[in-house]
């Protein structure tokens, strides 16, 4: 996909569909939040030894978006053990899944080194995920069959079992983790689609001069970066305020040493510093677009020095860096070849 131009030819180096990649890790996302905005129906118990007690009708609901999940748990007093028998009853009474659940809570106390305190785990609770085969009512029926202590002996009933019903439960870890992967594969492809062109070529140079010669050409855009760094001949602070401009000259030419394009520009300096030195940088990226593939030979001009307040500006080096059958996600400015530009 990618943009007309005012004559009504398309752009070829304009890339626009890879974008839709950043919308899937937003899927597993929506899921879990649409996931979060049910509410669960909450159903309470109290079941005395021996007796079957059922719940308050609920519904569960056979869709698209997770799956009908039951929670239950048992409020047992600390070091003693339970056994449940529970069952799911639909509305007409008939037993749909049944399963026992033995369950127990343990506690006690610790000291070492001098500290102490207090510990309690235990297991008295069940999570279901289910797939009905038609959505409809149904019932929990609950029946204790024992409550013992950590001896063995039977302990005071009855014993509250909370529980609740979600329609829509997901699993949360699984979509973040989906989530997370989508996007690094997202990532991956922008990456594979913009930053990843024909050929790269690098050259680093001493002075204010930089150049190149490498073939380029054909579909995609070329990108021409230019940095540079300029430094003080000593270690003492710059007396005044450094130059806040540069000048940039590039010029293109052919196979045969014709210019192809002469672009010269106006360049913000920066001013750093750190650990007491002091430096100055320049940066800037331009596209052009050579239609035909051939033999091309870049070359970048800048300051071999400033003179400023009494400061003398060095150049430490200048890197020229040439991109070539790149691909934009956005329309970027484009130097015209067989031209002399003037830009800032």
């Amino acid at each position: 996909m990618g943009t007309s131009s005012p004559g009504g030819q398309r752009d070829p180096a304009l890339l626009l569909w890879p974008l839709a990649s950043l919308l899937l890790p937003l899927l597993p996302l929506l899921v879990l939040a649409v996931s979060a905005l049910e509410w669960p129906r909450r159903l309470v118990m109290v079941v005395p030894e021996g007796q079957r007690v059922l719940s308050a009708p609920f519904e569960l609901r056979d869709g698209w978006l997770g799956s009908p999940q039951l929670t239950l748990a048992a409020e047992i007093p600390p070091n003693s053990s339970v056994e449940l028998d529970v069952a799911l009853l639909d509305a007409s009474g008939r037993t749909v899944l049944s399963l026992t659940k033995d369950g127990w809570r343990a506690s006690g106390t610790w000291a070492e080194d001098g500290e102490s305190g207090t510990w309690e785990e235990g297991d008295a609770g069940l999570a279901l995920d289910l797939r009905p085969g038609r959505s409809g009512r149904f019932q929990l029926a609950v029946q204790l069959q024992d409550l013992l202590d950590e001896a063995g002996r039977p302990l005071p009933a009855p014993v509250v079992v909370r529980g609740s019903v979600r329609n829509h439960s997901v699993d949360a870890p699984l979509l973040l983790f989906t989530a997370v992967v989508t996007q690094a594969t997202a990532l991956v492809l922008l990456r594979a689609c913009y930053g990843i062109g024909r050929g790269r070529w690098v050259r680093r140079s001493g002075d204010g001069v930089s150049a190149l010669r490498c073939d380029a050409g054909g579909p995609g855009l070329v990108r021409v970066g230019v940095e540079a760094r300029w430094e003080l001949p000593h270690d003492d602070p710059p007396l005044g305020q450094p130059p806040p401009t540069a000048a940039l000259e590039l010029q293109v030419c052919d196979a045969l040493g014709r210019p192809r394009l002469r672009h010269r520009q106006t360049l913000a300096v920066s001013h750093r510093s750190s650990d007491g030195d002091h430096w100055l940088s320049a940066r800037q990226v331009m596209h052009l677009r050579l239609p035909e593939p051939g033999s091309h030979r870049f070359r970048v001009r800048l300051p071999d020095s400033f003179r400023a307040d009494g400061d003398l500006w060095e150049i430490e080096w200048l890197r020229l860096t040439v991109e070539d059958g790149l691909r934009t996600a956005r329309a970027v400015p484009v130097l015209t070849l067989d031209a002399a530009t003037e830009g800032r």
